[in-house]
């Protein structure tokens, strides 16, 4: 991007987003949700997952890909094990019904693990970790088709955001992330027998508190996030302050292309 590029608040984005999502036949709740992370994306630096993927997004629509009225369901398979079926919908829908399924799972269990199978991108892994973080979990993410195909996030002190890694990882982390997301939500492998190109995702969650107290966890993690010079997370913590101040920096033809997705879907 440079420095040219049009600046638009967090709320018109947000707006444009919705509208292009309602355009394409997505009822108003499920547009919000996506929408909403879309544009967090975008405030977090992590343009490439932002608003831009709807020009991916709405001609999957149309090609019947993605069905943007489509609802998720989940499917207990064994304790602290659930599918999410996706059922087409939007991956981010997909992945906000396993975070809640594993809010659940893992208090009850100690642990729990959720694959998504029959959905769709994602988006930004740290957005799903870092939800169970806020509930007091410790979470991992593996996807099979991710920008970034590893993601994880634990709990600080009460107070502090949750501690979240989503970025590049080693070579061995990535062929470890592309088996369990490929393998586990049932899409496979790219270049193996059996793909079928979908994206494969993966949450995992860990209650604290079957291990120890998590007072004294938060406590302990906290101590050793203030020791460090740098932690994860703190670089988009910094665009997101900048951005949400002075707006979000839009390519013109990204946004040219944005806008003519919400002129062709209304006079659909």
């Amino acid at each position: 991007m440079d420095n040219s590029d049009p600046l638009l608040s967090a709320a018109l984005l947000h707006s444009l987003a919705d509208g292009i999502l309602q355009a394409a036949g997505t009822p108003s709740a499920q547009a919000a949700v996506v929408a909403g992370s879309l544009v967090r994306s975008n405030l977090l630096g992590h343009d490439e997952l932002g608003v831009r993927r709807l020009l991916t997004y709405i001609p999957q629509v149309r090609s019947g890909e993605i069905d943007p009225r489509a609802r998720p369901k989940a499917e207990a398979i064994r304790p602290g094990a659930v599918i999410v079926h996706g059922q087409r919908a939007f991956g981010q829908l997909c992945a906000v019904h396993a975070v809640r399924e594993l809010s659940v799972l893992a208090v009850e269990h100690g642990s729990g693990v959720a694959a998504i199978r029959d959905g769709n991108d994602v988006g930004r892994l740290g957005e799903y970790v870092g939800a169970l973080a806020d509930t007091g979990l410790v979470a991992l993410a593996f996807g099979n088709a991710a920008t970034t195909p590893v993601a994880w996030a634990l709990p600080r002190a009460t107070g502090s955001p949750p501690l979240i890694f989503d970025g590049a990882a080693s070579p061995g982390a990535e062929i470890f992330a592309a088996l369990v997301g490929g393998l586990l939500s049932g899409h496979g492998l790219p270049g193996m027998p059996g793909y079928d190109s979908d994206a494969g995702t993966v949450l995992v969650a860990v209650d604290i508190a079957a291990f120890l107290n998590p007072a004294v966890f938060r406590e302990q993690a906290e101590t050793f996030c203030e020791s460090l010079s740098g932690v994860p997370g703190e670089p988009e913590e910094l665009v997101r302050r900048r951005r949400a101040a002075d707006g979000v920096p839009i390519p013109a033809p990204d946004l040219a292309g944005l806008r003519a997705l919400l002129s062709d879907g209304t006079d659909r």
